[in-house]
């Protein structure tokens, strides 16, 4: 994948990793059994996030050694730990709500459920999600600012 990904003119690939899955609004709703009142992480879909990073870094570490010699470098984005942090402790990053997302109801709501017509919380800054899935755009400031050496890197490497 990386020597076609070089032959397409790639000399710089980053890839994230997964987030923490099992503490995503719409695992815990579907998965935890008691998705009104038990709405904590679920640790074994964590768990599976947290094992395919780690044979992912092991992957791309393999691509990085066959395509150093011709000048590309490939960096890991660990989205993981800066958002379980995130979620671990969402007070003192400002969040009230973890759980569930800001658009609808918050526990199964994504993509074309949220739409222009779903209601919204009139505050996005309280949520870690925005919808049952994807960060809130509190969240992902947060995550960049977290990523930003591993940014400032690969961008001086031109």
């Amino acid at each position: 994948m990386g020597l076609d990904l070089w032959h397409e003119g790639a000399r710089i690939i980053t890839v994230a990793g997964l987030p923490p899955i099992g503490c995503l609004p719409i695992v815990i709703t579907v998965f935890s059994g008691e998705p009104l009142t038990n709405r904590r992480c679920i640790d074994r879909f964590s768990t599976v996030a947290i094992n395919y990073n780690f044979y992912l870094q092991k992957e791309l570490d393999l691509m990085q050694n066959s395509l150093a010699h011709l000048g590309s470098k490939i960096f890991y984005l660990d989205v993981y730990n800066p958002v379980y942090e995130i979620i671990l402790d969402h007070r003192r990053f400002g969040f009230e709500e973890v759980s569930r997302g800001c658009c609808g109801i918050g526990y199964l709501e994504a993509s074309v459920l949220c739409n222009p017509k779903s209601y919204v919380c009139p505050n996005t800054s309280a949520y870690v999600f925005f919808d049952s899935i994807h960060p809130s755009e509190k969240t992902y400031f947060i995550l960049f600012k977290a990523l930003r050496p591993i940014i400032d890197s690969f961008l001086s490497s031109f």
